[in-house]
């Protein structure tokens, strides 16, 4: 009978670990997933926006990021090394030409190559009204890397994977 209330707790000590791990595991990729809302909330404009709304979002995508932070794109003006303020500075001119902008982040794959470093590739849609009227809808696959630093996932480097064709 001892040997039974053994193996009975044995088991439920190990479930709850199993479980306590799960939970853990998820709750960080709930923090990486709610950077990635952040970003989109902060870079999407919608026509009603006032010059001050426009420099809050841009200081505010600028927190998403590590002090340094790498692009790589297909775009030579914005690949390269940027500090937060640079990056503050590229998002306000990238969402100028536009009164309208929605920027969506959809299937979303995480891993964890240490405790506190992620690679995220994401699918990224930006779709939006230049000031002259003309729309744009572009979709991109991006790879991210994040670091935690403070209890907080930050961007460390996004690269764009390839050019989606609808």
């Amino acid at each position: 009978m001892v040997k039974g209330k053994h193996v009975i707790l044995t088991v439920f000590v190990v479930v709850v670990g199993i479980l306590a791990g799960v939970f853990c595991f998820q709750s960080e990729g709930k923090k990486i997933k709610k950077q990635f809302r952040l970003l989109s909330k902060q870079a999407s404009k919608d026509h009603h926006e006032n010059n001050f709304t426009t420099a809050r979002k841009a200081r505010d995508i600028s927190k998403l990021f590590a002090e340094q932070c790498e692009f790589r794109a297909h775009i030579t003006s914005i690949s390269g090394s940027h500090t937060r303020q640079e990056i503050s500075e590229l998002a306000a001119r990238a969402r100028l030409p536009f009164s309208r902008l929605s920027i969506r982040f959809y299937d979303l794959h995480i891993e964890f190559s240490e405790k506190k470093t992620a690679r995220v590739t994401v699918t990224a849609q930006a779709s939006g009204t230049l000031r002259g009227g003309d729309l744009v809808d572009d979709t991109l696959e991006l790879e991210c890397s994040l670091q935690k630093h403070d209890d907080k996932w930050l961007f460390t480097a996004i690269e764009v994977v390839e050019v989606l064709e609808k």
